[in-house]
């Protein structure tokens, strides 16, 4: 599959080296000159190099020796910045790599411990890695290939230690044209809906940024933590943020000039989970902001390759940059976003709770919910609409799939979710209760057009079978209705299948319990007996 190649942006790690002799060679080198300054050729690209000093605030250790047994004959630390940049017009493709020691008991001046704890490497150097536009596993080469052209031996790092590297900040990006961005961050685009449809504060997280204030789609943002990010992307785990912006004063530029077009970026936010990347995982890394990207653009409607035929922007979707040069590439694949489902999901949780009838007891809880528009208590509801508290909250338990409820506050489960009520809410207004049901299955037949085939196949085969699967409870509970001619075990295996081939958790349906009758009158089976003893759901 072809699509376009994404550029690397913003980057930040600390990478280890064990061992002191990075820290004393560039002590060495400063000590005799002041500061050096080089050059190297990198890929027919000239890097300016520059090492200089900054006084660290760190305490020399004890005696004069660390815990490991070296000498530290200084009475005054230093670190030291080793920084390189391509020599071109823009100087923003750059590596900047702060040189600092490390050892067992490292205390600043003030006496307040600065290794991590629980340090055990030992002697070590701490390089903090600042790059920009710099792909991820060329950086340590040019760490090496600046410490060359100042006379810093290269080898000091030659053997980073990835398991105490960490990677803090990886970002890649494209540069669409202006003309074309806007489907990427209208209201209904998929920022937005990422936004809105993964909407519930108290259970993962997410954040939507919506800043037009210097123009439309200046600075649109979404971030997603990984539970999040899976809903989106069934097979990422990386917590990112997903966002289009233009560059200060882009309206003031011309057509021609890269910056008067925005970015479309995604990039990785390490403060969302509680796990660690290493430099190991740039592929990782890479691959998963890139598909993200690729799959943000599919979904607003645009190409995912450069393309030249006629059309806005005059047949153009990408526009080149000092470093983002809009290759076309070969792909093993381009994700699609999952917001249909996602989507779907919720349109049915409000669908089937307006199709089974609310009590008066929901409808003005729901009222309250979608007026408020925030977090309340069932006391407010409960004051709001003169019923008991008690009731108030058996009333949220029932409709527990369209709110979220936590330490005595309840707020609408989505944005999404909270449009469908007002919807509803404003039909009853009108007295249309009796249009209620074929409102349900307009909604339904709606999202059939959206869903992809085999949930069609799924949704058609239960229609003609007159299954109903209830999702309101911990369990599924299967309605299957008079069985004539087909067995029952026959009749879920194949449901089984058309489960399973949507997409569907196999593991609920296995938990699930049935309803039927047979000839023999009613009938409560568990459907993990359809396959006997021990075996799965395949």
């Amino acid at each position: 599959m072809k699509a376009v190649a994404t550029a690397p942006h913003e980057y930040m790690a600390n990478y280890i080296y064990s061992g002191l002799g990075a820290w004393f060679g560039a002590a060495r080198l400063v000590d005799a000159t002041g500061s050096k300054r080089g050059s190297f050729q990198l890929d027919g690209e000239k890097w300016r190099v520059t090492l200089s000093y900054q006084e660290s605030g760190l305490a020399p250790p004890d005696g004069g020796e660390t815990p490991d047994g070296t000498r530290v004959d200084f009475d005054t630390l230093r670190e030291f910045r080793l920084n390189a940049v391509v020599d071109d017009e823009i100087g923003q493709r750059k590596v900047k790599a702060h040189i600092r020691p490390r050892w067992r008991g490292l205390e600043s001046t003030d006496g307040n411990a600065v290794a991590r704890p629980l340090w055990d490497l030992g002697d070590a150097v701490d390089v903090r890695v600042n790059a920009s536009n710099v792909e991820f596993d060329t950086i340590e080469t040019v760490i090496q290939r600046a410490a060359g052209a100042v006379t810093l031996d290269p080898m000091y790092f030659d053997d980073r230690n990835d398991e105490y590297s960490v990677v803090i900040d990886a970002a890649r990006y494209v540069r669409i044209d202006r003309d074309v961005s806007g489907p990427v961050h209208a209201r209904e685009g998929p920022l937005a809906r990422m936004g809105h449809l993964l909407e519930s504060d108290r259970s993962g997280y997410r954040k939507l940024v919506q800043d037009d204030t210097e123009r439309t789609g200046y600075y649109h943002t979404v971030t997603l933590g990984p539970k999040r990010i899976r809903e989106c992307f069934p097979d990422h785990r990386i917590p990112k943020e997903l966002k289009h912006y233009y560059a200060r004063n882009a309206e003031s530029l011309p057509d021609d000039h890269p910056l008067a077009h925005p970015k479309v970026e995604a990039s990785y936010q390490g403060s969302r989970w509680d796990e660690t990347l290493r430099p190991a995982d740039h592929d990782e890394i890479a691959d998963e902001l890139e598909e993200a990207i690729l799959a943000t653009i599919n979904e607003a409607g645009l190409p995912t390759q450069p393309l030249d035929d006629d059309g806005p922007g005059n047949g153009r979707t990408y526009v080149e940059d000092a470093y983002f040069e809009a290759q076309t590439v070969d792909r093993s694949r381009v994700l699609p976003l999952n917001l249909e489902r996602v989507e779907s999901d919720q349109r049915n949780v409000v669908v089937r709770q307006l199709a089974d009838g609310l009590s008066p007891v929901e409808w003005d809880s729901l009222k309250t919910l979608v007026a408020d528009g925030g977090d309340v208590s069932p006391a407010e509801i409960a004051e709001d609409h003169d019923w008991h508290p008690d009731s108030v909250r058996r009333g949220l338990r029932r409709i527990e799939e369209m709110v979220v409820r936590e330490q005595g506050s309840v707020a609408l489960r989505s944005h999404y979710v909270a449009e469908q009520v007002v919807e509803a809410l404003e039909a009853a207004r009108e007295g249309v209760r009796n249009a209620m049901g074929a409102a349900a299955n307009a909604v339904q037949n709606a999202e059939r057009a959206a869903l992809d085939e085999r949930t069609d196949e799924l949704i058609a085969f239960c229609q003609a079978n007159g299954i109903h699967i209830d999702e309101r409870e911990a369990h599924l509970r299967v309605r299957m209705g008079n069985l004539a001619g087909e067995s029952w075990s026959e009749l879920v295996t194949r449901l089984k299948r058309y489960w399973v081939g949507a997409g569907r958790d196999p593991e609920r349906l296995k938990e699930a319990v049935s309803h039927y009758r047979d000839a023999s009158g009613p009938k409560i089976r568990p459907v993990r007996s359809a396959w006997g003893k021990g075996q799965t759901l395949r």
